[in-house]
């Protein structure tokens, strides 16, 4: 008998490792929670959806190392400010004027942060991309603007409970 239930065991762990070899050799790798392209960077997907062509993407890797410094220079700003408001934040009771001091000055620098970024994405648009990809990224751009109005949307409408 026990080796009746042995056998029968080994027979359903074999059935069931098959069963699983055999979807995942069907199923697309993916990391993380994406498409297989999304490992390639937080441009990836924008890649792909435009369907860059090796020479362009070596030209966005061109400008992109001429707006780099630029933008790392803002991001270290910002993180900078950042510390000083965690710092002001968890020191006790906050100084109120402190701390819209530093918001005000994090505004700034975060304002130039979306300069820089216009600034590059308008050389990319304008000197990178072909009239159909500029279509495309025009479509994007509109998916993107309706993603972050429904966002708004549910953060508005939402009551609270889960």
């Amino acid at each position: 008998m026990i080796r009746r239930i042995v056998w029968t065991s080994i027979g359903a762990a074999l059935i069931v490792a098959g069963i699983t070899v055999a979807w995942t050799q069907t199923q697309p790798w993916r990391i993380g929670h994406g498409a297989m392209w999304f490992h390639r960077g937080p441009m990836g997907y924008v890649a792909h959806e435009l369907d860059l062509s090796d020479t362009q993407r070596l030209q966005i890797k061109s400008i992109w190392a001429g707006e780099r410094p630029n933008v790392a220079e803002l991001v270290q700003e910002f993180a900078n400010e950042q510390k000083e408001m965690d710092a002001l934040t968890f020191e006790g009771a906050p100084d109120e004027g402190k701390m819209q001091e530093i918001a005000a000055r994090q505004g700034v620098t975060f304002a130039k942060l979306f300069a820089e970024k216009e600034k590059l994405e308008s050389k990319i648009y304008s000197q990178v991309l072909n009239p159909a990809q500029r279509a495309k990224a025009d479509e994007l751009r509109k998916h993107l603007n309706w993603r972050l109005d429904e966002i708004a949307n549910r953060i508005d409408n939402s009551t609270g409970t889960r």
